[in-house]
């Protein structure tokens, strides 16, 4: 290292080779501190790009002796300000950890210039406490105006107005039912069938609303609705929807997924089950949020359509993941390990029992001769000590577990 070179600097380069893990300690002390923050995994993107590009900011101003107070808040930074404002997550708790921030980085910094041989060390560390100040100051005002200025637009918008109201059905010990039904043009009384449906990643926020405002016109059809759904926005790309329907309706995702291939529309849905009432309009949309986790987990090999009804068991279990993976090994042993063939075995045998033990039915819908049904049971059982007989529901269960949570509940090694 060049001795001569500014403090400062020396000291970026010396915590450059620690960059990213403070980033990784960055985001799991925020994560851990401020509970309102700990996020779904888009948001949780969000904020590893923001401390990320805060980092990488920071660095390059004490490397290059720029003035912090010259600079202007990261993308990615603002991005999430404003994701933030739109999901009614408080201000101070973004400010709060640009403060955790800026306390765990000082340390860093404030350790490595101790370090620097010669020199003045108690000029270097008020150096980089005004630079590390000074920085926080003029980001955290750059998104908090970010955030207020998105916080402004989103509350005076229709979804804001309708995210208001729907949140007081749904939390409200005692809700003005009356007021709310008025505000959104929807009736408590009757049944409900909620979905939450969310666009593809390659959809942009511009188009995505129109999308899911199609979503739920086709969706009105195919239930057969018996009044006008009601939409409300949850983010820029996701929509929770529900449909007036007729008790006990018959409700098939395939029929949903296969409708949503042919109007080409890059969505995906999770529907809940039909309940009545205000208690049912409640229900409805928990079943589809629990859906939709599992959905989420299973990731792209999960159907595009999904209703709670298929994954009620699974869902109703996605808190608890280490149970579930212990459950998973318990039940199939040498089956519950992440690889391609025992993959294509789990899958059969969860066909061949959902199907009644029927070979003819269980090659048909995997598309297989039906001595390849014969040989993969065979393998399950011989090979793998899979005890068909004995077990049948708790293997139907770990089965089904591994299909929706894979790689979660499944063990990496081969041997």
């Amino acid at each position: 290292m060049d001795r001569d070179r500014d403090p400062v600097a020396r000291v970026a380069d010396a915590v450059l080779p620690h960059r990213d893990d403070l980033i990784a300690t960055l985001i799991t002390i925020i994560e851990r501190e401020i509970a309102v923050l700990d996020h779904d995994e888009r948001l949780h993107s969000l904020l590893e790009a923001s401390v990320t590009e805060n980092i990488v900011s920071a660095l390059h101003i004490m490397s290059n002796g720029i003035d912090p107070r010259s600079v202007d808040a990261p993308p990615s930074a603002v991005s999430y300000a404003r994701r933030l404002a739109q999901r009614d997550v408080p201000m101070s708790a973004l400010l709060r950890a640009y403060r955790l921030g800026q306390a765990r980085s000082l340390d860093l910094v404030l350790g490595e210039a101790m370090k620097l041989p010669g020199g003045d060390p108690a000029n270097t560390v008020m150096q980089l406490v005004g630079i590390t100040s000074a920085y926080v100051d003029r980001v955290s005002e750059q998104v908090a105006r970010a955030y207020e200025d998105e916080r402004e637009r989103w509350v005076s918008s229709r979804g804001a107005l309708r995210q208001h109201w729907v949140g007081q059905l749904l939390n409200a010990p005692s809700p003005n039912v009356e007021q709310a039904e008025t505000a959104l043009g929807y009736r408590m009384a009757g049944t409900h069938l909620a979905v939450e449906g969310w666009a593809n990643r390659s959809v942009g926020p511009v188009d995505a609303m129109g999308i899911l405002e199609r979503l739920s016109t086709l969706l009105h059809r195919v239930f057969q609705a018996r009044g006008e759904p009601l939409l409300v926005p949850t983010d820029e790309t996701d929509a929770r929807i529900w449909f007036p329907v007729k008790a006990h309706p018959a409700v098939d995702p395939g029929v949903v997924a296969r409708e949503l291939e042919r109007a080409k529309l890059p969505v995906r849905v999770a529907i809940g089950n039909a309940r009545s009432g205000l208690e049912g309009f409640r229900r409805s949309v928990r079943g589809a949020s629990r859906a939709k986790t599992v959905a989420l987990a299973a990731g792209d090999a999960a159907p595009r359509a999904v209703s709670f009804a298929q994954v009620a068991p699974v869902a109703l279990l996605a808190d608890e993941p280490a149970e579930l993976a212990d459950f998973v090994a318990d039940t199939l042993g040498g089956l519950a390990v992440d690889e391609p063939w025992r993959q294509s075995l789990r899958e059969t045998l969860r066909v061949f029992l959902a199907t009644n033990r029927s070979y003819a039915a269980t090659a048909e819908q995997l598309t297989v001769h039906r001595n390849t049904v014969h040989y993969r049971i065979q393998q399950a059982v011989e090979k793998y000590g899979v005890l068909v007989e004995d077990n049948a529901f708790e293997l139907q269960l770990a089965l089904t577990i591994c299909r929706w949570h894979g790689t979660d509940v499944l063990r990496g090694d081969v041997g």
